[in-house]
């Protein structure tokens, strides 16, 4: 028999959190998403493509 690393009621705690704050954890699941991206799966081009869709909505943001 394997042993639990995280007790039953972390479990329920963080699965709490989750669906309490579902818009938080969604952001930080996109943006780490990203980052690993940009970091681990990117190549020159997508960069490129990457920035040209920043400074878009950079431009819209500042509007």
């Amino acid at each position: 028999m394997t042993e639990q690393k995280t007790a039953d009621a972390q479990k329920r705690a963080t699965q709490a959190y989750r669906e309490r704050n579902r818009e938080k954890t969604r952001k930080q699941s996109a943006k780490s998403a990203a980052k690993t991206f940009i970091n681990k799966y990117s190549n020159l081009d997508k960069l490129k493509e990457l920035k040209l869709l920043i400074d878009k909505r950079e431009k819209e943001l500042s509007e």
